[in-house]
């Protein structure tokens, strides 16, 4: 008897299903499918660590996934504090179904659920697409840099001190309970970043052979004080090269960071400095990443700036008021928000170095600005002045957009090296 055909996709009954723990590998092939890929249980088992089937849902036709999405519970560090955070993921909508209101349909959908459970107030993506989140609300908040370069060009300037202590290499089971210290310690003072449970640091430092590429396995190194205890740490990896004029090898820079700025530039001098490396490449930096300073030739460094993770304002009263400020300021933000209508109106935010407080406005809005640009500044990563140049935020009385830019700048750019 031959099979049945599925539902030809025009006369197609959509129906909003939730992922269920025995029906999770049909969710994740349809994920999987939605990215071009294949789904392997195997290679991918440490996501299922992780994953949330109760966030886990999307559209289906005769029980069959045509879309997907869903969200992780995490907490996200912002300026002066941390916010739970719902971490968007596994977006997809298969080819015979695009263009039907899908994506829109879950999109509303899963931020209105996010609203409801009250308990995160911003919602944070990556987006592989960026022309699509802002639509929902979704603002660039975090952008990063692109660093590469050849290795023997990176002499530092001579008033560069890599401090007195000394760079280690150790076996990934040695450098990591090491890492995971350090990484919680810096946490707080990393805006963007994201915490991470033992399964996303199995997922972060997760590396099958068949995803490399030709690149050699992760490599780990510590830095230690003056009085030996670890500040700082790099992941790392090498591609091996070889020409008839010699090595031609590139190392990757996985992630760095350090407590302290000798200890940043030391843990860089030891991954330029690596014999039979003549490039160098580090994906995830932040647009802040001091080795662009610390070169005595600048060109040593080329940078580009491309897109890192966009946020969304979920709860924009709360969101405001978790987070600390630059400088001090009493305004009242027209908010718009054509999705939420709880965000949507003027609200008065009075700001202090230690926070800010949101509450009802007795006034009119000294400025105006939708809940996208709203969450594009959120981590302070993105300037309120260039946005008004660019037209997307309306100044009501003078000298309100420069206050609330003032306010919303931080001393360090946002960066999230975690992908999720």
């Amino acid at each position: 008897m031959p099979t049945a055909l599925p539902t030809p996709p025009h006369l197609a009954e959509l129906e909003l299903t939730y992922a269920t723990p025995d029906r999770l590998h049909e969710f994740m092939a349809a994920v999987a499918r939605g990215f071009h890929g294949e789904w392997d249980p195997k290679l991918w088992g440490p996501h299922a660590a992780v994953i949330e089937p109760e966030r886990c849902f999307g559209f289906a036709v005769d029980g069959r996934w045509v879309s997907t999405c869903g969200a992780y519970s995490r907490q996200l560090s912002v300026p002066g504090g941390v916010v739970p955070t719902a971490a968007v993921t596994i977006v997809t909508v298969q080819p015979s179904y695009r263009r039907r209101g899908l994506l829109t349909a879950m999109m509303t959908h899963q931020l209105e659920q996010i609203a409801a459970r009250g308990v995160e107030p911003v919602a944070l993506l990556w987006a592989s697409e960026t022309l699509i989140y802002g639509r929902y609300g979704y603002g660039h908040a975090a952008p990063r840099a692109k660093l590469t370069g050849q290795t023997r060009s990176t002499g530092f300037l001579p008033s560069v001190l890599p401090g007195e202590g000394s760079v280690g290499e150790l076996e990934r089971a040695e450098a990591i309970p090491a890492m995971k210290r350090l990484h919680a310690r810096m946490l707080p003072g990393r805006p963007g970043a994201l915490d991470r449970s033992e399964g996303w640091w199995e997922i972060g430092l997760y590396d099958p052979e068949q995803w490399r590429g030709g690149w050699k396995g992760y490599r780990f190194a510590l830095h230690y004080g003056a009085k030996g205890a670890p500040d700082g740490y790099v992941v790392f990896r090498v591609k091996e090269g070889m020409e008839v004029t010699g090595p031609t090898g590139e190392v990757e820079i996985v992630e760095l960071d350090a407590a302290d700025p000798g200890a940043h530039a030391a843990l860089w001098r030891f991954v330029l400095d690596l014999d039979l490396v003549r490039t160098y490449r580090y994906d995830l930096a932040s647009v802040g990443e001091p080795l662009r300073y610390l070169v005595a030739d600048q060109r040593a460094v080329s940078t580009q700036i491309v897109d890192g993770t966009f946020a969304r304002l979920v709860d924009v009263r709360r969101a405001l008021a978790e987070r600390a400020y630059g400088a001090e300021v009493d305004l009242v933000l027209g908010v718009t928000d054509r999705l939420l209508p709880h965000n949507d109106g003027p609200i008065r935010l009075q700001t202090s170095g230690s926070g800010g407080q949101v509450g009802r406005a007795r006034r009119k809005p000294d400025l105006t600005v939708d809940v996208r640009e709203l969450g594009a500044i959120y981590l302070g990563g993105v300037s309120l002045n260039d946005l008004h140049r660019a037209g997307l935020v309306q100044e009501r009385r003078k000298g309100a957009v420069a206050a609330a830019a003032s306010a919303f700048g931080w001393t360090r750019p946002p960066l999230t090296p975690d992908h999720f």
